[in-house]
């Protein structure tokens, strides 16, 4: 036996029980020592049964990836094919990434589900390239910020960040943002403060977590502004709402791009080679001390308090 995130019901929260360590059952399985798992959003509304999947069968452990030590010691990030908050877990032993020095076991469980939400929008929609100017509006929530820091790591020129909350704005210009914009005030002055952004430095991206009113203001924004270039404009998320109006004749009249971002808009293929080849150079420049993240970290031990917490959760076994 080990002990374990157990989730017995849905509907439940996951609690901290003893539970049958798996079993490798063929040559391309291999049992590992779990070291950290984040909570993630599907996590969560699978354990709710509010999800399209669900665990065959329950009682189920919980930790869709995760952080995990091998016999010899050295600490790799893979998918479990068993869950990863447990002592004990089953990976493919042909599908894992071995670890830098210097990255902690804690970050380097966070950030897969961050960059899912920030770096694929911006490599795989946005075609981020060098020098291209990116806008993040709704910057100071935990993948947007991940987003500012990202979008100059594939070498843009210049961040815009956009968020209600000045000292997190603050705190964006120390690791990326160039520039940002405060989007609690009047919407006039908000426009007036995107138009004069954009003739200060056109943006080619941009990366929006808000929707709703926010980006209802943005495009109101675009009607004052004429384009030097095509932008792209990425809906990540709807923290504001999810419906907006919008007149078409924005999008007849100006060169830009309405792009959605979210896991039923990528094949699965896309997933697994942003794993395989871009995830490796990310953990390696967080390795050297960048990529700030607010984290929550909670012992095993206490995942019925760590699943109901605001912000990113990281739990450590």
């Amino acid at each position: 036996m080990m002990k374990a995130a157990v989730l017995t019901n849905y509907g439940n929260v996951p609690e901290y029980q003893d539970f049958a360590e798996p079993k490798v059952m063929n040559d391309h399985q291999l049992m590992v020592s779990p070291r950290a798992s984040s909570i993630k959003q599907l996590d969560i509304s699978k354990a709710a049964g509010k999800h399209y999947t669900n665990f065959d069968p329950l009682p189920a452990v919980m930790g869709m990836d995760g952080v995990a030590e091998l016999d010899d010691g050295t600490r790799i990030y893979a998918m479990g094919l068993t869950g990863m908050m447990a002592e004990r877990a089953i990976i493919d032993k042909q599908n894992f990434i071995k670890l830098p020095n210097g990255l902690d076991s804690v970050k380097a469980a966070a950030l897969p589900n961050a960059l899912m939400g920030s770096d694929l929008a911006l490599i795989e929609k946005g075609k981020i390239k060098q020098g291209d100017v990116v806008f993040v509006n709704g910057a100071t929530g935990a993948t947007g910020m991940m987003d500012v820091q990202l979008a100059k790591f594939h070498g843009a020129s210049k961040v815009i960040a956009t968020g209600r909350n000045s000292k997190m704005l603050d705190h964006l210009k120390t690791i990326g943002a160039d520039k940002t914009i405060l989007i609690n005030e009047p919407d006039e002055q908000i426009v007036k403060n995107v138009v004069s952004t954009y003739s200060e430095a056109p943006f080619d991206i941009v990366i929006d977590y808000l929707w709703g009113h926010p980006a209802e203001v943005m495009f109101n924004a675009f009607r004052k502004i004429k384009l030097a270039k095509h932008l792209k404009y990425i809906t990540v998320g709807g923290m504001a709402g999810s419906d907006i109006k919008l007149s078409s004749q924005i999008l007849r009249s100006k060169d830009i791009e309405l792009i959605g971002s979210g896991i039923g808009s990528f094949s699965s293929n896309v997933f697994q080679n942003y794993l395989r080849n871009d995830l490796p150079s990310v953990f390696d420049y967080a390795a050297g001390g960048q990529l700030d993240m607010n984290l929550n970290v909670f012992p095993l031990s206490q995942i019925s308090t760590a699943w109901v917490a605001h912000g990113r959760s990281v739990v450590t076994i």
